[in-house]
């Protein structure tokens, strides 16, 4: 599947960024436009989730999230995956399940968020675009709630991301994992 930024021909381009645009009309006022990302559910041998802490420039604090990223003009969203997950956390899946599609804010936001579930990790860093360094934590899969409860895990997409690969693994017998 490849995916394409296109902002709506019949919004008003009022501001045109690196990440995002800002669009408008008339009737439905203002929305946030985004080319569309993959995330990445990383799962060690352990079933342990590999999640990055990077800064978050919306809340000035660093933040747990999935590796992941946008997907690049003629990128299949596999290729973005493994990509991202080699610069952010270098190591590269043998075996990546698409999960689904997320629409973090459907409402004014603009951007699908396609999930994938990478096993079999094999060490095979590539150079990131950050401008910053990435921090890696390992966390059981099982476990995760105890973040959100903690106050240390609150982006909406990652918890989606990490139920929907906790799913997939309860409903896969273990000849298809």
């Amino acid at each position: 599947m490849v995916s394409t930024f296109n902002p709506m021909s019949s919004k008003e381009i009022i501001f045109q960024g690196k990440y995002f645009a800002l669009l408008a009309d008339k009737v439905h006022g203002e929305m946030v436009q985004a080319r569309d990302e993959v995330l990445v559910v990383a799962l060690t041998a352990q079933n342990e989730v590999l999640l990055t802490c990077e800064p978050s420039a919306a809340f000035d604090e660093p933040v747990l999230i999935l590796p992941g990223g946008q997907v690049e003009p003629g990128e299949s969203h596999d290729l973005t995956a493994n990509r991202e997950l080699r610069e952010e956390t270098g190591f590269m899946a043998a075996r990546l399940d698409f999960l689904g599609e997320l629409r973090p804010f459907s409402k004014y936001l603009a951007v699908r968020s396609f999930v994938y579930l990478a096993r079999r990790l094999e060490s095979n860093p590539l150079p990131g675009d950050e401008n910053y360094p990435i921090g890696l934590r390992r966390v059981p899969l099982q476990d995760f709630e105890d973040l959100i409860n903690a106050g240390q895990l609150s982006d909406a997409r990652v918890i989606a991301g990490l139920c929907l690969a906790r799913h997939f693994i309860a409903n896969h017998s273990q000849q298809e994992v």
